[in-house]
């Protein structure tokens, strides 16, 4: 059974004070190793992909679209699931809950648009869909979701990384109200502003 400490981990919502559980420890550094590999791997994802669309060697792209296949197979998928499975710890295990504070439910969000459209595009049933779509008119659509998963260009690229970043905002900052997001960034600029 787990210890009332674990049970009780995040009742504030802020999910910082841990310093003596090691059970919450354990799993917040197997988040992290995640999370790492998950935004890492994507960015890793990124530049092959520019590295791609510079070459002109057709067995060099072959190889290149290889190791975006390995790299999203072996660093972006088990990054992914892992940040999943220790959210769910997170969420069943401690009172954060799934959807009880703002950043939390954010968080679950884009795991779930990840997982979904990252498995979709991973394998062909994205470009299947991508070409049933196409005679309603909603293969445009289906090339911004598949732009956003595997970046072809430099603003697909950036918004990849705005949403990565965002992650990263929203796990420092954790705010329990979309507001309490909004007046800390306010009150921090501020205070720098005074200074």
């Amino acid at each position: 059974m787990l210890d009332e400490r674990v049970r009780r981990y995040g009742t504030t919502g802020r999910c910082i004070s841990a310093w003596d559980n090691i059970v919450i420890k354990t799993i917040k550094a197997i988040h992290l190793l995640a999370a790492t590999a998950w935004a890492g791997g994507a960015i890793s994802m990124q530049a092959l992909s520019f590295l791609k669309l510079s070459l002109d060697d057709p067995a060099t792209i072959s190889v290149v679209a290889y190791c975006l296949h390995f790299i999203d197979t072996w660093v972006v998928m088990p990054g992914l699931a892992g940040c999943v499975l220790t959210g769910l710890f997170y969420s069943v295990c401690t009172a954060t809950g799934f959807f009880r504070h703002a950043w939390i439910a954010y968080k679950w969000g884009v795991c779930a648009c990840a997982g979904f459209w990252g498995t979709m595009f991973w394998g062909p049933w994205g470009d299947q869909l991508t070409a049933f779509l196409e005679p309603y008119g909603l293969a445009p659509l289906m090339l911004f979701v598949r732009g956003c998963i595997l970046p072809e260009n430099f603003w697909q690229a950036a918004l990849q990384t705005t949403l990565i970043f965002s992650m990263l905002i929203i796990s420092v900052y954790r705010p329990l109200t979309w507001r309490g997001l909004y007046r800390s960034l306010v009150l921090r600029q501020r205070e720098h502003e005074e200074e």
